[in-house]
């Protein structure tokens, strides 16, 4: 997989530059973004970057290019110098041309990661998501999480701002998320001893607990999600890995890019329709048509939602397999 790292100040042009890559070349490589030395040099202790693109005024003698495979300069001058060393972009232009100058400087990294998906492993993302935040979407989710469980390998990961379902089921842990969240930001290195140290296990199914504090799920960047999903996939070795979303953000959005099922839960009224339409139409306008593409939407009918709500009192105590309204989206 070849990755390319960002390295400016101005955290703007970077962030957007980032955004367009990653919404336009959805299949092309990890992207990431640094606005300061001290973390594009943390970064570099532990990972290999095929492609820096750097801005031409920052220093890179301070910048150690063992683990860079190529530079490309970012100049803020129209007239660039063909005095330089390394291959020069203007800045200041549209990040369709910056992406096709790449293209041309470097078609060798990026066409061949082209062809490939960007985490070519066994394991199969799931991510649950509904148009209201109940505990509906939370049941099914483990639900499901718990019958993939009995026949796979499988992690169910809880990115609810309101992880309610932890509480009422008596499975608060000590850490969880919020703890991964802040390692994320700060320090990166030996992800996946701390990811190991945050996973609970119960019976069959290992979770990964919600957030302390439901803000926290807004700080993850796409970056971050990019580089845990990476991690997971690489060294977790599961088969399955299943999110339950009860937000919406930039993260959510790189998580569904990643899965290869997005079941999207509707109740039988005229409100949760209209939402799910809006929710297609905001992704259709804003580029995000191959997440479009892997929405299956799930009808929940008051019955239905009757036994979800009784599966979660009676503590999931019950044989989850005669559910066959949940089995039928095992695949």
């Amino acid at each position: 997989m070849s990755s390319l790292a960002i390295y400016d100040t101005e955290s703007d042009y970077a962030n957007h530059l980032m955004d367009y890559l990653k919404r336009n070349q959805k299949n092309l490589m990890q992207i990431r973004v640094f606005t300061n030395l001290q973390s594009l040099k943390a970064y570099m202790e532990e990972n290999f970057i095929h492609i820096l693109l750097i801005n031409e005024n920052l220093p890179l003698d301070e910048v150690n290019m063992d683990n860079i495979r190529n530079i490309c300069l970012l100049s803020e001058e129209n007239a660039v110098s063909t005095n330089n060393i390394y291959p020069v972009i203007y800045k200041y232009q549209s990040a369709e041309i910056i992406m096709k100058e790449l293209l041309l400087y470097f078609p060798e990294q990026l066409l061949q990661s082209n062809r490939k998906n960007t985490y070519d492993t066994k394991t199969k993302i799931i991510s649950v998501f509904s148009m209201q935040a109940d505990v509906m979407r939370q049941a099914f989710a483990f639900s499901l999480a718990k019958q993939y469980s009995a026949i796979k390998k499988t992690l169910y990961i809880n990115l609810d701002t309101l992880p309610v379902l932890s509480e009422i089921l008596g499975y608060k842990a000590d850490i969880g998320l919020s703890e991964l969240i802040y390692f994320l930001k700060q320090n990166p290195s030996n992800l996946s001893n701390k990811i190991s140290g945050v996973i609970t296990k119960r019976q069959n199914l290992d979770s990964l607990e919600g957030v302390s504090f439901g803000p926290d799920l807004f700080e993850l960047t796409p970056e971050d999600i990019a580089l845990w999903l990476g991690e997971l996939q690489l060294n977790a070795d599961y088969d399955v890995i299943l999110f339950d979303i009860g937000c919406y953000s930039q993260g959510v959005l790189e998580v569904f890019r990643n899965s290869s099922q997005i079941l999207c839960l509707i109740a039988e009224n005229n409100w949760d329709e209209v939402k799910y339409n809006v929710f297609k139409d905001q992704l259709n306008w804003s580029g995000y048509t191959d997440v479009l593409e892997k929405i299956t939407q799930v009808t929940v009918t008051e019955e239905i939602r009757d036994v979800l709500h009784n599966r979660i009192y009676q503590r999931f105590d019950v044989e989850t397999g005669d559910f066959d309204f949940i089995s039928g989206y095992i695949r």
